[in-house]
């Protein structure tokens, strides 16, 4: 039977994750989807988890990709490759929905037939440290809209999968590959909307190199999605004050929002520490593209904590 909803899950040692998920997508309002997990090479327990799910459910699917050929782009094209609905989502497997309806309210979200994606809200995990925190509040706050922009983030959203079809995921950038199909469906006429119903607890787990990377990445592939982009190109141009002052102000309210705060991490050297590292890694990232080999191990498999 054709799934009304696919849920795409890219994988690399999530067993613990998985444990929690898992359960929380299987007890959700809306039974009629199937779950998609896309693996790059874990040995932690991960195979044999999502194996044992498959075993006793009919909706659950695992497809591989090598490391040497992941990019998130790619992996995701995997996924909604292999889907069977017009509806499809990409889920982190580190983000978890805060109830059973959140797959519901993502479905319902596309009763507006102008609408080619939705992304849901994604807040803080009480383990995630505080100034990753502030990020999450920053970008994923207010109420349910069609927004003008193109932001949106994978860790939590849906496409039509037409839309998808239009274009594919980009398998050479090195992040970002939902903010340019974002881009790509506002040019065919799609509109974007941002549902505070869908809400997901996203958990980051990560040393400051590991944060530094995702930041270095992420701007890297920023600047190649904006690359004819004049507002872009002022900002590499004066790339070193645009992160300057993007450090002050996020250690700015950081500190502010720190006694209030009951994440981890909200002292003032750990503060330093995640701005440090996160405009350090921006301000690499729009300077320099970095070679594919040293690009998979450090951007997509980066050490451990």
């Amino acid at each position: 039977m054709t799934a009304k909803v696919s849920i795409v899950i890219r994988c690399l040692n999530e067993n613990q994750n998985l444990k929690i998920l898992i359960p929380i997508l299987l007890n959700q309002t809306e039974r009629n989807f199937e779950i998609i997990f896309v693996d790059s090479g874990s040995d932690d327990g991960t195979l044999e988890t999502i194996s044992n799910y498959i075993n006793k459910f009919e909706n659950i699917y695992l497809y591989h990709i090598n490391k040497n050929q992941f990019t998130f782009g790619k992996s995701l094209n995997i996924g909604f490759t292999e889907s069977n609905a017009e509806i499809v989502v990409s889920l982190s497997a580190h983000c978890f929905p805060k109830n059973n309806m959140w797959l519901e309210n993502i479905i319902d979200s596309f009763s507006n037939q102008s609408i080619g994606i939705v992304f849901g809200c994604q807040s803080a995990h009480p383990e995630t440290m505080h100034s990753e925190a502030s990020v999450q509040k920053t970008w994923f706050n207010g109420d349910s809209k069609i927004i003008s922009g193109v932001f949106l983030n994978n860790g939590n959203a849906a496409y039509r999968k037409k839309v998808w079809k239009e274009n594919n995921f980009d398998e050479e950038l090195t992040g970002l590959e939902d903010i340019d199909l974002g881009k790509k469906a506002k040019v065919n006429s799609w509109e974007i909307f941002y549902s505070a119903e869908a809400e997901v607890e996203h958990l980051h787990r990560e040393n400051y190199k590991t944060i530094s990377n995702r930041y270095r990445r992420e701007a890297e592939a920023l600047k190649n999605i904006n690359k004819n982009d004049k507002t872009d190109t002022q900002i590499i141009k004066n790339t070193f004050l645009h992160c300057l002052k993007g450090f002050l102000r996020g250690v700015n309210y950081d500190i502010k929002t720190s006694k209030d705060s009951l994440q981890p991490s909200r002292d003032i050297i750990s503060i330093l520490r995640y701005r440090f590292s996160q405009y350090l890694g921006t301000y690499r990232g729009y300077k320099n593209n970095m070679s594919k080999n040293k690009m998979t191990n450090l951007y997509f498999y980066p050490p451990k904590i």
